[in-house]
């Protein structure tokens, strides 16, 4: 079990980053489904893992899954042969009595529904065990009063079940975030991606200088309420950030997949995938496993900055300098005008108007 965490976050990075299409669709040797269901039919075989999100799968008598079987939210009904490991996280598996399992079976909040003649070749590791083990000592000497040492080991599998629980919440935040603001996510998204450096640079000086300026306002007891509302604004900046960035990776993953999704699911599926690789990045190397996942985040929050929380688009300003036109003269040939002179203003009366005496003579 030691090992659960780090090969179940290995093998669906290697099953999301391979080539192919959602629902069910080829994806080389294995099977990756998003919701929707999945039948491998009687005397079929399939030469490669099977990965479920959410969906329904069923594999009918005689039928063969050379490779593992992970389940992520959904439900199995197997009838078939696994020549590999069968991992449940949350969801239902269901084992009948042709069923056979060549490896071990582990559940980690997932119900397992096993018939009498179904076979396991190896462990079966189901339930969750209490999450923290406290070593207490049962002698105290009031001679030396010293406080009691506790023990307190985390459990693996209530760790998985949380970061799996963490990450189906932020991909239902992007959901709902991109129905209602999907305007403003757009212009997030972006600016993000049109002006990379600037956006994170932005984010970058906020997260310095924000820390500093909140402690200037808390120490000042009558801007405390100025504090709190600024903490709650970048928060939302944050959340705004991920959620835009998600909403690319979406777009960008329908693309390859040759699909055409909402702009909601787009941001569900990206923000789900993207917060599982830079999350579980940080799991797995906790000395520096923070660093992609918080460039990520300053990255999303100079981009809702720059463009006003997605109320505007950014424009970045132009350094170049616009030439001086030049007009061209084009000369026809004719002859200019001459200016006709004006007239003296002492001989004109003083009405204005020429005399009678002033008029030509009629020939």
């Amino acid at each position: 079990m030691k090992y659960l965490k780090l090969l179940t976050y290995l093998f669906v990075i290697a099953a999301l980053l391979w080539p192919g299409t959602a629902f069910a669709r080829d994806l080389l040797d294995d099977k990756v489904v998003f919701g929707g269901t999945y039948t491998l039919t009687e005397g079929e075989t399939l030469n490669g893992n099977l990965v479920v999100f959410g969906g329904a799968v069923t594999l009918e008598t005689d039928s063969t899954v050379n490779g593992d079987v992970v389940l992520m939210g959904g439900i199995v009904d197997s009838q078939g042969t696994i020549n590999g490991n069968m991992v449940g996280i949350g969801g239902v598996l269901q084992l009948g009595e042709a069923a056979v399992v060549n490896g071990d079976l582990v559940t980690i909040g997932a119900a397992l529904q096993r018939e009498a003649g179904a076979e396991i070749s190896g462990d079966v590791i189901q339930g969750l065990s209490f999450p923290y083990q406290f070593n207490i000592p049962s002698v105290m000497q009031f001679e030396n009063v010293q406080p009691p040492v506790i023990d307190v080991s985390p459990n693996l599998a209530l760790e998985v079940v949380w970061f799996t629980f963490r990450m189906f919440i932020w991909a239902a935040l992007a959901v709902l975030l991109v129905i209602f603001f999907y305007a403003q996510t757009d212009r997030v998204a972006r600016a993000a991606l049109d002006q990379p450096l600037i956006t994170g640079g932005a984010g970058f000086l906020t997260a310095l200088l924000a820390p500093l300026a909140l402690l200037a306002l808390a120490i000042t007891l009558i801007l405390i309420p100025v504090a709190f509302v600024a903490v709650v604004l970048l928060g939302i900046a944050w959340l705004l950030g991920w959620v835009a960035l998600g909403l690319e990776v979406g777009r960008r993953i329908a693309k390859m997949l040759d699909q055409e999704w909402a702009p909601a699911i787009a941001a569900g599926v990206g923000t789900l995938i993207l917060y599982f690789v830079l999350a579980g990045f940080d799991q797995l190397v906790p000395c520096v496993g923070w660093l992609p996942r918080a460039l990520v985040g300053m990255w999303g929050l100079g981009a809702v900055l720059m463009t006003y929380f997605g109320t505007r688009d950014y424009l970045a300003p132009s350094n170049v300098v616009e030439a001086p036109r030049v007009i061209e003269v084009i000369d026809d040939g004719q002859p200019e005008p001459e200016p006709v002179a004006e007239a003296d203003e002492d001989a004109l009366p003083e009405d204005g108007l020429a005399s009678e005496d002033d008029a030509p003579e009629e020939e």
